[in-house]
């Protein structure tokens, strides 16, 4: 069986979204802008990922976006995602045929925002609708890391989809 295999940057487009907060340096409620500037922080096991806002009068304020687990000192990255991937560019979509490939294989090598499954490989794969590819997951022929999932499992970087066509 041969694999056909695909790598997947996702960002989601982000907005300068305003938040009305109490400003502890000013001392009342003012209006937070976000910068889209993302801030990470590391205690060890986990990687905190923070949104930088700033007030009127230029003072911070850091809101928590994320929560990710860190890797451990033993696993090295850069052999997760193999270069030999073909990227998927930002609105292309791939197209899924059988004369070719029994199964495909797309590799997640970033991710800032939340995606989810089915709405990513919707949105990426040609001629699948949203619907067809959630009962694809439910039935085991789209997985997520070799493992059974849901449809609405969200993905992070270097999530492998495994997706088996059926002849």
């Amino acid at each position: 069986m041969q694999t056909q295999q695909y790598s997947l940057l996702l960002i989601k487009n982000q907005k300068a979204d305003t938040v009305k907060k109490q400003c502890k340096m000013c001392g009342k409620v003012t209006i937070f802008t976000d910068t889209t500037i993302r801030r990470h922080n590391a205690n060890g096991k986990n990687i905190y990922q923070f949104a930088i806002y700033k007030c009127l009068k230029n003072h911070s304020w850091n809101k928590k976006l994320d929560i990710y687990k860190s890797f451990t000192n033993h696993v090295d990255p850069a052999t997760l995602v193999p270069s030999e991937f073909k990227p998927i560019a930002e609105g292309e979509k791939i197209s899924l045929s059988l004369s070719d490939h029994e199964s495909y294989e797309i590799n997640i090598t970033g991710a800032d925002g939340s995606f989810r499954l089915d709405r990513t490989l919707a949105d990426h794969i040609e001629g699948w609708s949203r619907t067809e590819i959630a009962q694809r997951i439910k039935s085991g022929t789209i997985l997520l890391n070799n493992r059974l999932t849901k449809p609405s499992q969200k993905l992070a970087v270097h999530d492998k989809i495994s997706i088996i066509i059926k002849k």
